[in-house]
């Protein structure tokens, strides 16, 4: 059998057989439990390769997501239950390699001693990045020179680069980074100048040959190599001190955004990995991107799993007719962090998969780029939802993103990306920040660092967009009251401990909520507690933070709130959704019966006359398979509302035939007192229909 043939016969044996009828979809998964790091990193370079066009490779502990240490094995399990997937377990990188030889065509060869770090604790091999980058973009592996010898992986001294992008010539560059004839391995550099040397040559060479929407900051990963990213490792010294950054490494960050803009003028492009000092997020947006955190493994897979079109429809979803604004203590609990891949991919730092989830009303924080990135993972979460589990989008449907710093290029095509994904997922509440201007306000590098939001134009940007509600935490807005004054509804929440508050002590976060409550009119709202969420077993999770709370502890906070003596009783905790529908309709955005559709089962005839100063009949009829009596009969409930959900007079609540009925409303509220002249809302509900249906009147006196 000649070399072609079994080459082409291994191939078709590796490509994944989607699970149904032809049987269970087949992979590979590499276990790199306590792999060497040059392993670690050729797997991950291979798992970009070979799932560019399918999942064909999954890794187990080559660059798991620090926020919940079982992240990778709960989604291997995961797509054997719900995805057909049966995996092939390889250990030794050899038996991979040869598994997937048909993909590579050979090895980009560097110095594996060679290391650098930006900040204390950190160490990376500069020259293993760059192999991996420039074999990403030639679909070849980076391997030091005696594991591609091992291996039998070819070398050239010389790759040809191509642009599967937008048309750049082809060029010819080093498949060996670690010659010594390279100006990045001059002796008599430092290392870092070794490295930016380097990273200066690769901004000129590969940059105009990478995705020209997407690049990558820091450690590289399978999901830059699958993406044929530019990668660079760059960071300053100080968690949010901007000047942190060393010039140079800001210069090469910045020759890159240039190019990144220019490439993409007329929407944003996309920035993955992560970013020290967190501020410069802010610097980034004012190049047109949107940002994600993402140091972690497996995107490449979980981008390339096979998903049929279908919907995605929030189980939280509430109908605005059903949703009346009472005398209620209105809480809500927001998880942090859902712009972050690591809490995106992690099951929400493992909380997802408590038996608890779905006891307490929550928002779970979601960035829906992600989800789109991401099908399986997407239809994961809204096939596993419960009712009581809200989504909103943090901090913006683009992910970490800020939009009143986009320019006017690139605003449109914000917002029509930002409308696409509301549509896609349903989401229409939104969760934003900024809070990392150690000062307040600072100029970095010519652009205006802030702690608070430009809100005229990030107003403008969330209305055109067609936010329901957006949420804050901004120092220069009031705490825990609507705001309205811009235009959409803005609620923010700073400064009384709901923003990362302290959870380690159960009952004093619940006292705090309660003394809040307890001077609040009713109705009222609260965001009671923008937190971490993270998984059942609390006292193992990594990182603790006093900020952290496992939902079981969640649902024991509730249960002492609702204990109060004095509020308690009044004490609602809602999703998002309804959160959101109360505050409009409390704040005069909403009004009952500006929901969606009509129930099968009952019909609402305009009133008439409308309007009207004297008296107006309402007709409405009720279809006789309601199932509530057999005698036909069935409970029926018709009233009368101001714009602000409030009930102004029972017309209707008892049981009635099938059939067409009428009421005469005479214009006075339940107590005789004839009713302001204004518009009304009168809203239907009978036996066994579903939802209620409703119609606007107007009273004029």
């Amino acid at each position: 059998m000649n070399r072609i043939l079994r080459s082409s016969l291994l191939l078709a044996l590796l490509l994944p057989a989607a699970a149904g009828a032809q049987g269970p979809y087949r992979a590979v998964l590499y276990n790199g439990t306590g792999a060497f790091p040059e392993n670690k990193l050729l797997a991950m370079a291979l798992a970009g390769i070979v799932n560019r066009d399918s999942a064909r490779l999954y890794l187990l502990n080559v660059y798991e997501t620090w926020s919940y240490t079982q992240t990778d094995e709960a989604w291997r399990d995961i797509y054997r239950q719900r995805g057909g997937v049966q995996f092939d377990s390889v250990i030794s990188i050899q038996a991979l390699v040869d598994r997937f030889r048909p993909f590579i065509r050979g090895a980009i060869t560097y110095d594996q001693t060679r290391t650098w770090g930006n900040f204390p604790g950190q160490s990376f091999r500069w020259q293993g990045e760059y192999a991996a980058l420039i074999g990403g973009l030639t679909d070849r592996l980076p391997a030091p020179p005696s594991l591609a010898s091992a291996l039998n992986l070819p070398v050239a001294d010389s790759v040809l680069v191509t642009d599967a992008f937008d048309g750049d010539p082809p060029v010819w560059v080093t498949g060996r980074v670690e010659l010594p004839s390279h100006p990045w391995n001059n002796t008599s550099l430092t290392e870092e100048q070794r490295y930016l040397t380097l990273l200066d040559w690769g901004v000129t060479t590969l940059l105009p040959r990478a995705n020209p929407s997407k690049f990558y900051i820091r450690e590289i990963t399978d999901w830059a190599v699958h993406q044929r990213m530019f990668q660079v490792n760059l960071a300053g010294t100080d968690a949010l001190d901007l000047n942190s950054m060393p010039v140079p490494r800001a210069d090469i960050l910045e020759r890159v955004l240039n190019h990144l803009h220019a490439e993409n003028p007329a929407t944003v492009f996309h920035i993955y990995g992560w970013i020290h000092p967190e501020p410069m997020t802010q610097w980034f947006a004012f190049f047109g991107s949107s940002f994600h955190e993402t140091l972690l493994g497996n995107l490449s897979w979980h981008a390339s799993f096979p998903v049929p079109p279908r919907q995605y429809i929030p189980r939280s979803r509430v109908d605005p007719d059903t949703v009346l604004l009472r005398n209620r203590h209105y809480l809500l609990f927001v998880s942090s962090e859902g712009d972050a891949a690591n809490w995106v991919m992690s099951l929400q730092a493992g909380a997802w998969l408590s038996p608890a989830r779905g006891s307490v009303p929550v928002a779970w924080g979601w960035n829906l780029h992600l989800f789109d990135v991401c099908p399986f993972v997407a239809a994961y979460y809204y096939d596993t939802a419960t009712p009581n589990d809200g989504l909103v989008a943090v901090t913006s449907p683009l992910g970490y993103a800020y939009p009143d710093l986009w320019g006017n290029d690139v605003w449109n095509g914000a917002l029509d990306s930002t409308r696409a994904l509301m549509r896609k997922f349903g989401v229409k509440d939104f969760y934003g920040y900024k809070h990392y201007a150690p000062t307040g306000t600072m100029t970095y590098r010519g652009k205006t660092i802030s702690n608070s939001f430009n809100f005229a134009r990030y107003a403008s940007f969330q209305s055109s967009a067609g936010a329901d509600l957006t949420m804050v935490y901004d120092p220069l807005l009031p705490s825990q009251v609507p705001v309205t004054t811009y235009g959409p509804l803005l609620f923010n929440h700073t400064g009384d401990g709901s923003f990362y508050g302290d959870a380690s002590d159960l009952t004093a976060m619940a006292n705090r909520i309660i003394a809040k409550v307890r001077t609040q009119p009713l109705p009222s709202f609260l965001l009671a507690g923008y937190q971490r969420f993270r998984q059942d077993d609390f006292a193992a999770r990594p990182s603790p933070a006093a900020s952290d709370v496992s939902l079981p502890r969640l649902a024991q906070v509730v249960a002492l709130v609702k204990a109060d003596p004095v509020a308690g009783a009044a004490v609602e905790v809602v999703t998002p959704e309804t959160f959101s529908v109360l505050m409009r309709r409390a704040a005069g955005y909403l009004a009952v019966g500006e929901g969606e559709g009509t129930p099968g089962g009952m019909t609402l005839e305009q009133n008439y006359p409308n309007p009207f100063n004297g008296a107006t009949l309402i007709r409405y009829s009720v279809q006789e398979a309601r199932g509530d009596r057999a005698d036909g009969e069935g409970w029926v409930r018709l009233a009368v509302y101001d714009l602000l959900g409030r009930e102004i007079r029972l017309l209707v609540n008892g049981t009635q035939a099938a059939g067409a009925q009428s009421v005469t409303w005479d214009g006075n509220d339940a107590a005789g007192r004839p009713a302001a002249s204004g518009m009304y809302i009168y809203r239907l509900e009978a036996g066994g229909a579903p939802g209620a249906t409703a119609k606007k009147l107007m009273l004029l006196r």
